[in-house]
């Protein structure tokens, strides 16, 4: 197809589904798997499921098929493409073609797993009726496809067990390296580029705005919330292509009607969709539906082989069927019944294998007991979450300034609480609740750096405490540090007192105009304060913390700052309005935020990491317990 087939204009709200054959689905699959990185595209698009073994996703020509149907693939021809995956949960409209091919994809691993064999089981009792009439090549149909079944399966289970027990080792293995990634939980709140391909460099620019007119062209159907847009830079075939989406994210928004931000991530290996109690109990079942199955059928042939060997004298030996059903359920036992026992080779070969897949379901048993049990353990923690939720006494506002800080804050909390964060509009504003941790609902809020504007610190704590009535309120986030020898960047600083910068008197001096603070001195909650000092994990650098709403970056006035406040540990820019809200309605508050750089050449390096350790030491506040209940009234 040509570039000429564009796009819909965005806000159209038609969708647009470009006609796409299956041939040149698996040519587009074809030109993925020979470029640049198409290794580790496959293995980003097509993930290793449960087993370990079998992929999770169907093949890449299948998937480029189905996103067609369904409107997802932003097409320019088969080497210029891009696929557009939906959030965790997110279905198509209704009447969208391949639903078929959908839940072929999400159900991948176990239709190879299982399915296949199933299928091999029916065709083999299909064939049972012409064993009757017609013997010889129908016997060995009749026997070998549940033969196979039973193989693939215990070979399937095997690899299972295996992943499992690598799963168990490989923290200790991996020591020392940090998983917790935000790919996943990104992936599943926001539309994701998950598979980009353009083998012209010179058009990636015209690729990319495409990509974000077919998002803003979809239906209502797929849902209002189109949120941000997520690159997967492992999903992406070209270097070229790769620096196109670094460089339009670091610049601008993704287009001019603010659609969205890009978040470019690197993918590390995706998590495995871990089995449910049914998965566990199918599993088992068709085994032994396989097993009852081998020993029927099996039965024919030893009785004939017998039959045909003994002559009139078959006494102890199975040469009838039901004999020979008797003799191969000892079998699976690894005994031969008294007095019942085959003398030829073919019929003792048969017996073997029927021992062989009892062997073999041993470790089919023992997987599928384990994953029962963890599937049962999974939904009584779910449960617990729910009861603990319901049982919940406090709620703590969680405010922060910046996007890094936003997506930081709602990822350190998401590892604890596996709680997929739930979105509540509260007039202008947007609220997250995190879930539950002890006895507190953690809700969180993002306002404009600053304290002064609109939408700054000060009005929307003020707005947001008014109508949420939380009981601790906490502002966290990165800081600029001013003691660079004792402190390091990604330290914690607590602010024990909270000096407010802006409000000065300025007077003429001998040597100039000299200025005199009479900013607020202000304390956070004792009970806040006091619990900072409980937590073992990180110890923080508790002290005088200046707040104004000047972001500082020049030497000469971080200077000045040094020698009029000597005791600051560092500062920054929306404690004041925090301050004045939480005072004006009484509610506990304090400033917890950690260094990301020094008030001097700042760049966004470390922001990502100050901004997790300021969230991870607010979750292990939280987790203490010291907020689980209302702070006494003074």
């Amino acid at each position: 197809m040509s570039a000429d087939n564009a796009d819909p204009r965005p806000g159209t709200g038609r969708a647009y589904a470009p006609a796409v054959t299956f041939a040149q689905a698996r040519s587009a699959a074809r030109a993925v798997r020979a470029a640049e990185h198409g290794r580790q595209v496959r293995r980003t698009v097509r993930p290793r499921g449960i087993s370990g073994a079998i992929r999770s996703r169907t093949p890449l020509s299948l998937q480029l098929y189905g996103a067609a149907l369904e409107g997802r693939l932003v097409w320019r021809g088969e080497n210029e493409f891009a696929v557009l995956e939906p959030p965790l949960g997110r279905r198509p409209p209704p009447g969208t073609r391949g639903g078929w091919l959908r839940r072929a994809d999400r159900r991948w691993d176990l239709l190879v797993a299982f399915v296949l064999p199933a299928v091999m089981i029916v065709l083999s009792l299909a064939f049972i009726p012409l064993v009757v009439a017609q013997r010889g090549l129908t016997v060995v149909v009749v026997i070998a496809l549940p033969v196979l079944a039973v193989c693939h399966v215990a070979v399937v289970m095997l690899a299972m067990t295996i992943n499992l027990l690598w799963k168990a080792v490989r923290p200790v293995v991996e020591r020392g390296r940090d998983h917790r990634v935000t790919t996943e939980e990104l992936r599943d709140e926001h539309w994701s580029v998950a598979l980009c391909h353009q083998a012209r460099p010179e058009h990636a620019e015209l690729l990319i705005r495409q990509i974000v007119d077919r998002l803003a062209a979809l239906p209502k159907g797929w849902g209002d919330d189109r949120g941000s847009l997520v690159c997967v830079l492992n999903g992406v075939t070209t270097d070229a292509m790769r620096a196109a989406f670094l460089t339009r994210a670091r610049h601008a928004r993704l287009d001019d009607q603010g659609d969205g931000l890009a978040f470019l991530i690197s993918l590390p290996r995706p998590r495995p969709q871990e089995p449910t109690e049914r998965d566990a109990a199918s599993g088992f079942l068709l085994y032994v539906f396989a097993g009852i199955t081998v020993v029927l059928c099996g039965a024919l042939p030893v009785a004939d082989f017998e039959a045909e060997a003994c002559g009139n004298d078959c006494a102890g030996r199975p040469a009838t069927y039901w004999a020979a059903v008797r003799w191969l359920s000892q079998r699976v036992l690894l005994t031969d019944p008294p007095g019942l026992s085959p003398q030829t080779p073919q019929a003792v070969v048969v017996g073997w294998l029927t021992s062989v897949m009892a062997l073999a379901g041993v470790l089919v048993t023992l997987t599928a007991g384990r994953w029962y049990l963890a599937a049962r353990r999974r939904r009584r923690a779910n449960l617990d979450k729910e009861l603990t939720a319901m049982d919940a006494t406090t709620k703590v506002l969680l405010l922060v300034a910046t996007s890094v800080e936003y997506e930081q804050v709602k990822a350190v909390v998401r590892v604890h609480t596996e709680h997929a964060p739930e979105v509540d509009f509260r007039g202008p504003h947007v609220v997250f609740n995190l879930g539950v941790v002890s006895k507190a609902t953690i809700l969180l809020a993002r306002s404009e750096p600053g304290t002064t504007a609109t939408a700054g610190a000060m009005l929307t704590a003020q707005t947001l405490i008014e109508d949420l009535r939380p009981d601790y309120v906490i502002l966290t986030g990165i800081c600029y540090g001013l003691r660079k020898g004792p402190q390091r960047i990604g330290d914690v600083l607590v602010a024990g007192q909270l000096r407010v910068l802006d409000l000065k008197k300025i007077v003429d001096g001998e040597s100039g105009p000299v200025e005199i603070p009479r900013g607020a001195r202000a304390e956070p909650s004792v009970k806040l304060l006091n619990a900072c000092y409980a937590v073992d994990a990180v110890k923080p650098h508790i002290g005088v913390m200046l707040s104004g709403n000047t972001l500082l970056n020049s030497e000469e006035e971080r200077n000045r700052l040094i020698a009029a406040h000597p005791d600051a540990l560092g500062g920054e820019m929306e404690g004041a309005g925090v301050y004045a809200a939480a005072a004006k309605h009484r509610a506990d508050w304090i400033v917890i935020k950690a260094i990301s750089d020094w008030g001097v050449g700042k760049t966004k390096r470390h922001q990502a990491r100050a901004a997790r350790n300021a969230a991870e030491f607010v979750l292990h506040l939280i987790t203490l317990g010291a907020l689980d209940t209302p702070p006494t009234p003074t």
